[in-house]
């Protein structure tokens, strides 16, 4: 599915609007209709490059804000209309107290 975004080209061009290919959102997916996105300063050492592994055109914005407008057939904890936040989870280990908690955002 084609979707607007914002995003660059290379690691020397300003974010610029683009039209985006995503896949289809399979059985454990939730499709956001983002209201709102933060854009951090990680965001923009992916833009420029700087860490290893960017792939253009390259989409910044982690932590996001939307309505859930549709779900996977196996998704049980979402509907359609849901508010919902994204945030960054990056190498959770899913073992220890916060974890267990729910509460792996604060690590």
């Amino acid at each position: 599915m084609k979707i607007k975004a914002v995003g660059a080209y290379s690691a020397k061009q300003p974010l610029e609007p683009m039209d985006i290919t995503r896949r289809e959102p399979g059985p454990h997916d939730v499709k956001i209709e983002i209201a709102y996105c933060g854009v951090c300063h990680s965001d923009l050492h992916q833009v420029r490059s700087e860490w290893a592994g960017t792939v253009y055109p390259c989409v910044p914005g982690h932590e996001i804000v939307g309505r859930v407008v549709a779900v996977g057939d196996q998704v049980e904890k979402h509907a359609p209309g849901d508010l919902v936040g994204v945030g960054c989870i990056v190498d959770s280990c899913k073992h220890c107290e916060e974890c267990e908690d729910g509460l792996e955002k604060l690590l």
